[in-house]
């Protein structure tokens, strides 16, 4: 079932959960802005349309580290330009002025992973303000780029890139002469050192087969020496075989001479 919670409501409703509780702001229909919570607490009267403000629109509560906030736009009158407030309701006279515009603004709260950031944007131009929330009603503008500075900038950034890819592209080109040069003499080094190897190696064969010929000389004559020692040794023992047969065969006939001269 419905329950009705006000019945001053004019416009501008906006709400948050603050210490577990809802807090909602609206501007009454006598142009004061309430707070007020869904509770037993007593609502209460932030701001009254005066000379001093005039004309409050664009309620915004937000909740940040603990505390509550309230965001206002005012002004428009007599070409005067739009103001953007904060104050902090649960604290006695906590507000400053966040920017000015010349239209109103649309207002967006965003966390990042450096910090808040409040994002205004104007209704009619729309023209961003971004600003970095450090402190409680501390606000630092970023510098926002206009269309033409930025396609100004990017157009630099394309001509710089152009330019860098330009002397990346040259650079490869004749990193990559060097390196066939490079490849050129190491494979002239290479043959050169081929040859080289070639020679040495035939030139260390023929002196391992001159070595070889010349031992199997040494050997060979060696041989032939020791053959013809041992023919002569041959002859030697022949001829004096010989001649102990003739004198064994003298010995003989003698003694068989004498024993026949006996009988």
């Amino acid at each position: 079932n419905p329950l009705e919670v006000k019945r001053d409501y004019l416009a501008y409703l906006d709400a948050a959960v603050f210490r577990d509780t809802v807090c909602y702001v609206y501007e009454n229909l006598e142009h004061q802005v309430i707070l007020d919570t869904l509770g037993a607490a007593p609502a209460r009267i932030l701001l009254t349309d005066g000379a001093l403000y005039g004309g409050f629109f664009g309620l915004r509560l937000y909740v940040r580290q603990g505390e509550l906030y309230l965001f206002y736009q005012a002004g428009g009158r007599k070409g005067e330009p739009y103001s953007l407030y904060v104050c902090m309701p649960c604290q006695e006279n906590r507000w400053t002025v966040v920017c000015r515009a010349e239209s109103r603004l649309g207002l967006a709260k965003m966390e990042t992973n450096l910090g808040t950031v409040l994002v205004c944007t104007e209704e009619t131009s729309g023209q961003i303000h971004i600003f970095d929330w450090r402190g409680e009603l501390e606000f630092v503008q970023r510098r926002v780029v206009e269309e033409k500075e930025h396609g100004r900038r990017v157009a630099q950034l394309q001509a710089a890139w152009e330019e860098e890819r330009e002397g990346l592209e040259a650079q490869r080109e004749q990193l990559q002469a060097e390196t066939m040069a490079k490849l050129g003499e190491f494979q002239q080094e290479k043959e050169e050192r081929l040859i080289q190897c070639r020679k040495e190696y035939e030139g260390k064969v023929e002196r391992l087969r001159q070595e070889y010929e010349e031992k199997l000389a040494r050997c060979r004559e060696s041989h032939e020496n020791q053959l013809l020692q041992a023919k002569r040794q041959y002859d030697e023992l022949a001829e004096t075989a010989v001649k102990l047969q003739q004198i064994g065969k003298r010995w003989r006939d003698k003694y068989f001479g004498r024993m026949e001269e006996r009988r």
